[in-house]
């Protein structure tokens, strides 16, 4: 018998957040995709 297993929300998330930024990596440099994402969570606090 196959086991289905549910992953949680924020691995489902990061998963898809690491695969975009690895297939944008080749167009913006990562500096740019981190500096993106600090000003992201700093519009989340």
């Amino acid at each position: 018998m196959t086991e289905t297993r549910k992953t949680s929300p924020t691995k489902d998330f990061t998963d898809k957040l690491f695969d975009l930024c690895r297939e944008y990596q080749q167009e913006i440099p990562p500096h740019k995709i981190a500096e993106v994402l600090r000003d992201y969570a700093d519009r989340l606090d």
